[in-house]
């Protein structure tokens, strides 16, 4: 069954929501065994760029059972994703997918601003029954996220 770039679109926005309703269980559900998973921003001030999280699937998943344990910020986020591009590669068993992403956290009093911003670099194998996450890396425009937000954006 071939998967078509509406289901990989639903995909991406699926991997948002179950992150927005805290189903860690969910997100490890559409991600393959060899998944692996970034968090990276450029650095004007040192001239490079920041890895600010790199996790395989067993990491993601020690991370998730220790969030409890996490100082985290109140309130509540919100992924805004939007697809902009696909790109079929290896024979059509890969497709490599550009998403905007803007992070919103609403805090208890109800008040709502932007957190953070940049794109997912996605890869999905899509010769599977369903597709499967085998690498995300989000390159963050915005520097500074502040403490208590150890959840993958």
């Amino acid at each position: 069954m071939r998967v078509s770039d509406d289901d990989l679109r639903a995909f991406v926005y699926r991997s948002c929501v179950v992150l927005d309703q805290h189903d860690y269980a969910g997100y490890l559900a559409l991600c393959a065994d060899e998944m692996r998973y970034q968090i990276t921003y450029h650095s004007p001030e040192i001239g490079r760029d920041v890895i600010v999280m790199n996790l395989d699937h067993a990491g993601l998943s020690a991370l998730f059972e220790s969030l409890p344990d996490h100082i985290q910020l109140p309130g509540e986020l919100m992924r805004h994703a939007s697809v902009y591009g696909i790109v079929r590669k290896r024979n059509g068993t890969v497709a490599e997918a550009t998403t905007s992403l803007v992070i919103i956290r609403t805090d208890p009093e109800g008040l709502s601003h932007v957190l953070a911003a940049g794109h997912y670099h996605d890869t999905v194998d899509v010769t599977r029954p369903r597709p499967l996450l085998t690498s995300r890396t989000l390159r963050l425009q915005t520097r500074d996220i502040g403490i208590g937000t150890e959840v993958p954006f």
